[in-house]
């Protein structure tokens, strides 16, 4: 069926829990922030914001301001966000080029 993955991101002063969700092809399905843990940022969460990674695959950069949009008062934890992803589809990608995946 395809992959899950969860983990945790930091945010200003604390951090956030975030489900990635790929297909069996590791292209990413949806996206979501499970646990938002700050009194500002938490538009991260919205669902608009989040389908920007749908259809991201391993061989995808993502780039804040580029092609993954800034929230304003949400800045540390969309770049945040944007890191992590970034480093789950390489580490996704040199897995499955180990055929680990």
């Amino acid at each position: 069926l395809g992959y899950a993955y969860v983990s945790k991101a930091p945010s200003k002063t604390d951090s956030f829990d975030y489900l990635i969700l790929f297909d069996k092809d590791l292209v990413i399905m949806n996206s979501k922030v499970l646990a938002y843990r700050e009194d500002y940022g938490g538009e991260i969460g919205s669902k608009r914001w989040l389908k920007q990674f749908n259809g991201k695959t391993t061989s995808d950069k993502l780039i804040y301001g580029d092609n993954i949009a800034a929230i304003s008062g949400a800045t540390i934890s969309v770049k945040s966000m944007t890191n992590e992803v970034n480093k789950l589809l390489k580490t996704v990608n040199i897995l499955h080029t180990k055929n680990q995946l």
